[in-house]
């Protein structure tokens, strides 16, 4: 017995030590060629051992990998050796193109915690094509990874019939961490997904994201690394934008030259500056069908504020924004320059996160008058991994006679706990502006959620004031417009948000997990009223190949209180008072590691006194590696007898081409009957060099006939000089 325990104890102890990596110093020069020929790696400890993420996590992982890490005085380097089982079968790859997705790529992937708070990091991995991806790690990284963060970093990869190797070159410059901290948090996942394998070299398990940053090992220095010298960036553009309708071509064609900097003020504390910013590069929207009495949100695609953007634009839930960054330099009427902005973010101490961001517009006309934008936030870690966060957002039209400042104020906690089963946020917001009583204007809310492998549950309650203002921000409910009366007021509303999900996992070799779903979403106005609820129960099924199906049944209300019309109805709309109505959906989704996937799902049921049929289809198409076709087709039929018949379409086709890992082309089809438009629009870049790029980018929006309304042509050209 006692034996059996000297054994178990010293089995512990192994377990325990290789979570934890001694990373070693080097002196000698590493040629990053995937190659591994140096003899700091034969010296260099070797890590292996990888759990299994997918389709289990209770067992080693079939495919093996290794890793190693070392260090000089100015750049972290890893290596790493990834075992190819069954190397008949082909990689899977969905491009050559930068920043690929994780979940449908044969990758591998180091993540970096060097503050050690559980909340923020950064994220590297390439494909065995050496496609690279980097992002920053924020909120845990529970919901994934977001790559608009860019740095400088370096990699190559080698690939053989059994093995294909890695090699990563990071500055300590593109990292920001604190100073004097001897140990950071690290995990390293690989995707082997030609094998059907997710796995971790420190286990987490498969109800989370490989990316969670409270399942990961010690990364233990030496000595506390330190950033040698100054790291400023200078990246100038010179670009030119000739647009116009369809008889006046060149109408606009003058040439921009502008300035982005990036400067170091301290390890952890960063400040970014840009002077007259271009955009001309930025993806083009996907467009979308609207049925409801709300705006819809579209997500920010500029660099300058997407980039560090989740300390401001994660503040409060995804319809009680106080500070969108869209609101900026875009409007209605098009686009409005920009002029200037400044944003600090970063790290002061260990535990406190900070950011500021002023952007200044620019005059357009007396309807768009020049405005200034000011956002300050921070986060303040307590507990283990969660964080006490504050914001306070101002607009301010600037050059007008007696320009009022609208303002939003707001606290929060974001709540999570070790193991990451509970997780949460309960946030309170006031607006500020001349005329508004100190007791109104509120916005509250809060939101708690409970994962075990076997059940997850789920708390939110809303409430948003009528008298609530965020013209910088995204709150969309309390705004109401009459289409008879032409008139928009604004009401206040609350909201409970229940959800609960029982998981099983069968003994099977075909179903890896089926669940059952029961969720609800009831909206109320001041008075307590119900104004809109829908009820849900739905049933999910994932095989173990990926593929899956989803059934659902849906009991829906909703109380009109204003004239309303989901469709073009010539002045018609549907009547004041109370509509129930249910509907039943099934979906199904193909196995995505194939080149050809996609997936489909059909809803029908009562709607408004009448019947809506919507269905909606994806499909994928890789011809591994350079090349990537998808195409989304969304149509909904509806016939309500005091409106009559509508069809809307909405079909968005999208091509990719890789000529290599540095130059892609991009073209994309949208057709919108609805919007009663197509666009399309076509993107070549170059990265000629690391952060350096060229741009080509035309765009065309035509009438639903093809009859051209409106085209432009833009080319920008961006160089990243670095200390």
């Amino acid at each position: 017995m006692r034996t059996l325990l000297l054994c178990l104890l010293a089995l512990t102890i192994n377990c325990a030590v290789a979570q934890v990596y001694s990373i070693r110093k080097t002196d000698r020069n590493i040629v990053i060629d995937g190659n591994l020929s140096e003899d700091v790696w034969s010296k260099a400890d070797v890590q292996g051992g990888f759990i299994q993420h997918f389709p289990y996590d209770t067992s080693e992982a079939e495919t093996q990998t290794r890793f190693m890490l070392t260090y000089d005085d100015n750049r972290l380097y890893a290596a790493f050796i990834c075992i190819n089982r069954n190397p008949d079968k082909p990689f899977v790859v969905q491009s050559l193109k930068r920043d690929f997705s994780i979940t449908q790529s044969d990758a591998v992937v180091l993540t970096l915690s060097p503050f050690a708070d559980g909340q923020n990091g950064f994220s590297f991995g390439v494909t065995p094509q050496n496609a690279q991806r980097e992002g920053s790690v924020e909120n845990g990284g529970g919901f994934g990874v977001s790559t608009a963060w860019d740095q400088i970093w370096y990699s190559a990869t080698r690939i053989t019939r059994d093995t294909w190797f890695a090699e990563f070159e990071i500055p300590l410059k593109s990292l920001r961490f604190p100073e004097g901290l001897s140990t950071w948090r690290f995990n390293v996942a690989r995707s082997d997904f030609r094998n059907n394998e997710v796995s971790t070299w420190v286990k987490v398990p498969r109800m989370f994201n490989i990316s969670a940053l409270i399942f990961s090992g010690t990364l233990q220095w030496p000595e506390p690394p330190a950033r040698k010298g100054p790291n400023i960036a200078l990246i100038p553009y010179v670009s030119s934008l000739a647009s116009g309708d369809k008889d006046e071509f060149l109408k606009d064609n003058t040439p921009r030259v502008g300035l982005d900097a990036k400067i170091g003020l301290s390890s952890s504390l960063n400040l970014d500056v840009t002077l007259n910013p271009d955009f001309a590069q930025v993806d083009v929207d996907e467009q979308q069908i609207n049925l409801t009495r709300f705006s819809l949100f579209f997500p920010e695609r500029r660099q300058f504020f997407i980039e560090n953007s989740d300390l401001f634009a994660q503040f409060g839930f995804r319809q009680i924004r106080p500070f969108f960054s869209r609101r900026i330099g875009l409007s209605q009427s098009g686009n409005i320059p920009i002029d200037a902005g400044a944003r600090i973010t970063g790290k002061i101490g260990k535990d406190l996160r900070v950011g500021v961001m002023n952007v200044q517009t620019r005059r357009m006309d007396s309807l768009n008058p020049a405005k200034n934008y000011a956002v300050a936030a921070f986060q303040r870690k307590v507990l283990a991994a969660s964080y006490l966060g504050g914001i306070l957002v101002s607009e301010q039209a600037v050059g007008t006679f007696n320009a009022k400042r609208n303002s939003v104020a707001g606290l929060e906690f974001s709540l999570l706990t070790p193991g990451n089963r509970w997780v949460g946020k309960a946030f309170v917001q006031k607006a500020l502006y001349d005329g508004l009583k100190a007791d109104k204007g509120f916005a509250h809310a809060s939101y708690l959620f409970y994962r075990t492998l076997k059940w997850e549950a789920m708390w939110n309650h809303e409430y948003v004031s009528g008298k609530f203002r965020a013209p910088t921000g995204f709150v969309p409910r309390i705004e109401n417009y009459d289409p008879v009366l032409r008139k928009t007021f604004f009401m206040s509303y609350g909201r409970l948000e229940p959800m609960i999900s029982r998981i099983f996992y069968p003994k099977s070799s075909v179903i890896n997990n089926f669940s059952v779903n029961l969720y609800n979403s009831t909206y109320t106005d001041s008075n307590y009223r119900v104004t809109e609820a829908i009820t849900t129960f739905s049933g999910k099924m994932l095989l173990q190949n990926s593929a899956g199906f989803r059934v659902a049944a849906n009991r829906e209300y909703i109380w009109l209180f204003q004239p309303f019309s989901p469709i073009v109805s010539n002045g018609k709309y549907l009547a004041i008072g109370e509509y129930h109505f249910q509907s039943v959906s099934a979906s199904a989704f193909s196995n995505n590691r194939r080149p050809l996937n996609g997936s489909l799902e059909c809803q029908y049921g009562s709607y408004f006194g009448g019947e809506k049929l919507s269905l909606t289809g994806a499909m994928q198409y890789r011809f591994q590696p350079r090349f990537l076709f998808t195409l989304n087709y969304r149509r909904i039929d509806i016939d309500i007898p005091e409106l009559g018949k509508s069809t809307l379409n909405l079909i968005g086709a999208r091509t990719e081409y890789s000529l290599s890992t540095i130059m892609y082309f991009t073209a994309f089809l949208q057709y919108n009957t609805q919007a009663e438009n197509v666009n399309v629009n076509v993107r070549y870049q170059w990265r000629y060099r690391p952060m350096s790029d060229f741009f080509v980018v035309y765009s065309e929006n035509y009438e639903p006939q093809f009859l051209s309304k409106n085209r432009s042509l833009a080319f920008k050209w961006v160089y990243w000089f670095n200390t």
